[in-house]
């Protein structure tokens, strides 16, 4: 995969390739993430891997800019096209909900794991009383991030069916499993069975990025077969 992007990228006038790379960097680090292993569940077990946490939330927030950078980018590529108002519509979005994603990863990477290194020890006071208020309001700020993230998707969706990259059937999936992100992501955190599941699995990183990976993916599949065509004989 990255030597098809590097290939890919070199290609005079490939700007397209560049800027789909940008959307499909993230699901690269996530690999290195996953690779990690699953988190741990503890307070204290968070403490004993500190360090480890500390560079898988760096991880993320690495995802989360290269994303928002293809997001950029495509604005650009799609600026004279008639998908060119859904497009500045998913930048916008996009960086209304960059800083709030950083600053959410950033809370669990590095301030929640001060918090389970500094509480968890032998001997340590209780955790103050306002840490219950702003575990509420970041749950809150991961509300209005993640759905941000899912509708500036289905806007560029819509952007690049409008511009004639994708097609009716493609742009509408992404724009049906956006909404369905959006909305599953915003239940309460006191529901319960399958849907408690599916509200977990909407607002992992991991997840909210899959679908702009697919569009990178395609968008380089699409540069594959245009620098083909191009140098053959």
């Amino acid at each position: 995969m990255a030597m098809a992007i590097r290939k890919l990228s070199q290609a005079p006038g490939e700007l397209q390739a560049k800027t789909a790379s940008f959307l499909i960097y993230p699901w690269m680090l996530f690999a290195i993430f996953g690779g990690m292993g699953p988190p741990p569940e503890t307070a204290s077990g968070w403490a004993l891997e500190a360090n480890e946490q500390i560079v898988r939330y760096s991880f993320l927030i690495a995802g989360g800019i290269f994303m928002a950078i293809g997001f950029e980018r495509l604005n650009k590529v799609l600026a004279n096209t008639l998908g060119s108002r859904y497009a500045k519509l998913s930048k916008l979005q996009i960086r209304i909900a960059l800083p709030l994603f950083i600053l959410n990863m950033a809370y669990w990477g590095y301030f929640l794991t001060n918090v389970f290194v500094t509480y968890s020890i032998e001997g340590a006071p209780a955790k103050p009383a306002w840490m219950k208020p702003l575990d509420e309001a970041f749950t809150i700020i991961r509300m209005v991030e993640v759905a941000f993230i899912y509708l500036a998707t289905a806007a560029l969706a819509t952007a690049l069916r409008l511009s004639k990259q994708f097609s009716k059937a493609a742009s509408y999936t992404y724009v049906i499993f956006a909404c369905l992100g959006a909305l599953l992501n915003l239940l309460p955190v006191t529901i319960t069975g399958p849907l408690a599941i599916a509200n977990y699995l909407s607002y992992i990183p991991a997840f909210t990025m899959l679908m702009p990976y697919f569009i990178g993916i395609n968008l380089l599949a699409k540069s594959s077969i245009k620098y083909e065509l191009s140098h053959k004989d």
